[in-house]
């Protein structure tokens, strides 16, 4: 029988799919990250789950709100707004420039405006999304498998995030870098590099744990779990962390669990759990957290 819940998902295997899903998806993040206010943490920028894929969440606009929606169940881009609208956008394989003309047309056509900056972000492609005819694959099954493990993945992050009672994120989805992650913070502010932009200065204000998921990239061409500190600790590359397959990354500088070892445990869940409860606790011991004051016993 095929696993549903934990299925393959090599890099190479859907890795021009992969790269066009994030494009289009930069799109919808870009239109949230011009319209909504602006939250710690870069928070009012991410965008989150839903029950059949990635959705902006209510992006207010004038006197209403909107939402776009990627349904990664039916393959297609829904654009709702609280007056009744509906626009639908079939997800088939087309350039990105054409998803881009899409999406903004469709929005005029309900009477949003928007202006976005056209330069993918935390990407190889410098291509602008306006003209970018060259990322146009969309593959069914590769999206199909990769939305199957973050769907079970939300329910994973949100029993993590349960046990802890300080100030954290709830799981969310990152168009730069297509990651879908959660974050603790103990609640001490950080001072940030000289010439550090405006982004890592917001992103990185206060010390945090963070740890999450993503198909690779870069560095390593393979899914992953990840997690890290910041800011660096002193120790943190030897710490002892679970499960055994789980190693430090020093070419990424974060704790690595390759997805496909926990796909092939007999318990995918109790593993990532492990990685997570480890990971943290290394963070918060050497980064001395008052973990009494920050953690609480879930009944």
């Amino acid at each position: 029988m095929q696993d549903t819940t934990w299925p393959p998902l090599p890099f190479e295997d859907w890795s021009d799919t992969y790269e066009t899903l994030h494009l289009y998806t930069q799109v919808a993040g870009k239109i949230k990250l011009a319209l909504s206010p602006f939250l710690n943490e870069w928070w009012h920028v991410a965008l989150a789950i839903w029950s059949r894929g990635i959705t902006t969440g209510p992006i207010p606009f004038e006197n209403r709100i909107f939402e776009i929606r990627f349904d990664l169940v039916s393959h297609k881009v829904e654009i709702l707004d609280s007056a009744g609208s509906i626009k639908t956008i079939e997800l088939v394989p087309r350039p990105v420039a054409e998803f881009y003309k899409l999406i903004l047309s469709n929005l005029r056509e309900i009477g949003i405006e928007v202006v976005i900056a056209p330069a993918p972000q935390e990407m190889e492609s410098t291509i602008p999304l306006e003209s970018d005819i060259v990322h146009c694959s969309y593959e069914r099954d590769s999206v199909s498998r990769f939305w199957a493990i973050i769907a079970s993945l939300e329910g994973v992050f949100q029993r993590f995030r349960s046990g802890f009672s300080g100030k954290s994120s709830p799981a969310q989805f990152w168009w730069g870098s297509f990651d879908f992650g959660i974050s603790r913070y103990c609640g001490r502010q950080c001072s940030q590099p000289l010439k550090a932009n405006r982004m890592a200065r917001i992103g990185g204000d206060e010390e945090h744990y963070a740890a999450g998921f993503w198909p690779g990239s870069g560095k390593l061409l393979k899914p992953a779990f990840y997690a890290y500190g910041y800011p660096a600790i002193p120790g943190i590359d030897s710490a002892k962390i679970m499960p055994k397959e789980a190693y430090w990354n020093k070419d990424i500088g974060e704790f690595i669990l390759h997805y496909d070892d926990v796909r092939s445990s007999p318990s995918p869940e109790k593993m990532i759990n492990d990685f997570l409860t480890s990971t943290y606790e290394a963070v918060a011991n050497l980064g001395k957290w008052d973990r009494k004051f920050l953690e609480r016993k879930v009944e």
